[in-house]
């Protein structure tokens, strides 16, 4: 079965914006993401014979979507929303989110280093990756 974007999808070299149909061959690690997100649906190939394999197709060019990363999580918090949690299990969560690993020991640091932790990472390591609006599978 092949799939239509809603949104942006960089996978490999290749960008595919909305409306564009992605190949066979994409990994189905990355299929399932896009699925999971609902940022992809099902072409019927029978129905669809007069789609431009890898061009828009105009009927579907009207979404309001952005695309997406998946690094990224749905919503980033601020230093100020990250200091304002008030459990150690949900800044580990929350950093986990982020990729970012804190260790089975995390317990033994205050909530105020995780908060920290979790901020600098943050800043750091994912400011960067979210200035493009493309997605990369």
């Amino acid at each position: 079965m092949r799939y239509r974007t809603k949104v942006t999808v960089l996978t490999g070299e290749k960008e595919y914006g909305p409306g564009m149909v992605l190949p066979e061959d994409i990994s189905s690690a990355d299929l399932a993401f896009l699925k999971g997100k609902g940022f992809v649906e099902p072409v019927d190939m029978e129905s669809s014979s007069g789609i431009n394999w890898g061009e828009d197709d105009p009927a579907e060019t009207d979404y309001e979507l952005s695309g997406f990363d998946e690094r990224e999580p749905d919503a980033l918090k601020s230093p100020e929303e990250i200091r304002k949690i008030r459990a150690k299990k949900d800044v580990f969560n929350y950093a986990a989110s982020l990729g970012l690993e804190l260790g089975q020991d995390y317990e033994e640091n205050s909530l105020k280093e995780l908060q920290e932790k979790v901020i600098n990472f943050q800043e750091e390591s994912l400011s960067e990756d979210f200035s493009n609006g493309a997605v990369e599978a």
